[in-house]
């Protein structure tokens, strides 16, 4: 398959990284990891006990608001233009909308999310003819409390700005 940036390549240079430790990074996979497995209902490594709570709030959520899982961490491409992107998870919902969802471990949104979602909805429209009505991010609660659902509903907005940031990689690099 061809060789395109991914949209998270395409965006890192607009996203505040001064607070990403290496544990935020190991927590982000395990936790993601772990949530797409146990949607499967696939087997999964235990995840360390300071992380139980993001799983019990993903648990939560999904089993009160997914009807039916679509794709799962799927790379998807666009070959006019040349990006590729994985997102975690497309599903229909309980009232029937299909929707885009991404999962965060991090409590503190991001200006970069909503052209993520935005880039992530249009590949799967282009690559799988999936069409969403909307896409979101859900802020996984470490206490098991639940999720901050951040549902993003300028998508011709996201999506333009994001083409722009993506010309403008292509120029460059």
């Amino acid at each position: 398959m061809a060789e395109y940036p991914s949209v998270t390549q395409v965006l890192v240079p607009y996203i505040d990284t001064t607070h990403f430790t290496d544990e935020c990074r190991y927590r982000g996979t395990a936790v993601h990891a772990a949530c797409l497995a146990d949607l499967q209902g696939l087997w999964y490594p235990p995840l360390n006990e300071e992380y139980q709570g993001y799983l019990v709030s993903w648990k939560q959520w999904a089993d009160k608001s997914i009807q039916r899982v679509i794709l799962v961490e799927t790379r998807l491409y666009d070959h006019k233009w040349r990006v590729s992107g994985r997102p975690d998870l497309i599903a229909e919902l309980k009232d029937g909308q299909v929707f885009l969802i991404d999962l965060k471990t991090s409590l503190a949104a991001q200006k970069s999310w909503p052209l993520q979602i935005a880039a992530y909805r249009h590949l799967a429209q282009t690559d799988k003819g999936i069409i969403t009505v909307g896409g979101m991010t859900l802020r996984l609660k470490p206490d098991g409390s639940g999720c901050l659902p951040d549902n993003f509903k300028d998508y011709v907005r996201h999506l333009n700005i994001f083409l722009g940031i993506l010309n403008a990689y292509h120029y460059f690099f």
